[in-house]
C-alpha cells in the first residue's frame, strides 16, 4: 500500500471490488488508485484503451487485482460488457464510481447544436445511469454497495457558455437522488460529489488552446478562498471516503468540494491582507 498517496490510513477497503468509469485519467485515475491504495480491486473502464491499460497496469503493480476494459460510457453495450467482464474478473462489484464526463465546448444557448447538446447528455447523464443501473445487480447479491457520480459545482450553479455542460452536472443530482431512493433498502448507497475547477488533462488541454491559458488559471485559483485550484486527489480522499464503511449512513446527497467557492460572497476576491503575502 502507498503510504505517499492514502489519505485514511485506518481505512481498509480490502474484500471489495470496484469499477470506475474514465478510470484512464484525471479524477478517475486517481480515485481507482486510491482506492486500490486502500485495498480494493478495480476495473478500469476507459473509452482510451491505452490509458486504461497503463492504469491497471499501475494497479495490478501494488498487489490488486485490476482489468482494462475499453468503451464508450453513454454506450449500453459496451457499459454492459464493462460491468459483465468486470464482475467476472474480480467478483460482483460493492464499488462503482462514473467518473466519464465531458465538458464540451464553450457557446451561448443560441449557438448550441442538438448534437453538442445530446453528445454532453449523453456521456454525462446517461452514462451515469447507465452505471447506476448495471452496478445494482451486482451489488444486490452482495448485500451491500456505494455508487458515486461525478457532478460539479456547475451542477449545483450556472456559468455563461455551458447550458449543455451545466444542464447534464444538474441533472446528476436528481440522478443520484432517485436512485438512492429506489435502493436505500438494500444496503446501497448513491451519493453525488461535486468538485469545482480542478486541473485535469481535460482543463489543461482546454487551458492550452487560449492564448492567456496561465493567466486564466491563475484567475481561477484567485477566486477560491483556499487560494488555488482542485487537484484529482481532493475529489479521489472525498470518493474514497463516500464508498467506505465509515460513510453506510450518507446516501442521496451532493457534496460540494469548492475550495470555500461555495462560502464566498458573490465572486470571490483575494482579500488585501492576503494578495500582499
Amino acid at each position: 500500500m502507498s503510504a505517499s498517496r492514502t489519505m485514511f490510513p485506518g481505512l481498509d477497503l480490502r474484500g471489495s471490488a470496484g469499477l470506475v468509469t474514465g478510470g484512464g485519467s484525471g479524477i478517475g485515475l486517481e480515485t481507482a488508485l486510491t482506492i486500490a491504495d486502500l485495498g480494493a480491486d478495480v476495473a478500469v473502464f476507459d473509452i482510451n484503451a491505452a490509458a486504461a491499460k497503463a492504469a491497471a497496469d499501475r494497479i495490478r503493480a501494488i498487489g490488486r487485482k485490476s482489468v482494462a476494459i475499453a468503451g464508450d460510457a453513454a454506450s449500453e453495450v459496451d457499459v454492459q460488457r464493462a460491468f459483465k467482464t468486470a464482475g467476472a474478473e474480480l467478483g460482483d462489484l460493492d464499488v462503482v464510481v462514473a467518473c466519464a464526463g465531458i465538458l464540451g465546448d464553450y457557446q451561448p444557448i443560441d449557438a448550441t447544436s442538438v448534437d453538442h447538446f445530446d453528445r454532453v447528455m449523453a456521456v454525462n447523464v446517461r452514462g451515469s445511469f447507465l452505471a447506476i443501473r448495471e452496478a445494482i445487480p451486482q451489488m444486490r447479491r452482495r448485500g451491500h454497495g456505494a455508487i458515486i457520480v461525478l457532478s460539479s459545482l456547475d451542477g449545483l450553479q450556472a456559468e455563461p457558455g455551458m447550458a449543455s455542460y451545466c444542464t447534464s452536472k444538474g441533472a446528476l443530482l436528481n440522478l443520484a437522488r432517485a436512485a438512492a431512493l429506489d435502493v436505500a433498502r438494500e444496503g446501497i448507497t448513491v451519493n453525488a460529489v461535486c468538485p469545482s475547477v480542478t486541473l485535469t488533462p481535460l482543463l489543461e488541454g482546454r487551458l492550452e488552446t487560449l492564448p492567456d491559458g496561465a493567466a486564466v488559471l491563475a484567475s481561477y485559483a484567485a477566486k477560491h478562498p483556499l487560494g488555488r485550484v482542485l487537484v484529482p486527489r481532493d475529489i479521489a480522499a472525498m470518493i474514497a471516503f463516500l464508498v467506505s464503511p465509515l460513510a453506510t449512513g450518507i446516501t442521496g446527497t451532493a457534496i460540494p468540494i469548492d475550495a470555500g467557492k461555495g462560502a464566498a460572497w458573490d465572486a470571490y476576491t483575494t482579500p488585501p491582507w492576503l494578495a500582499a503575502t
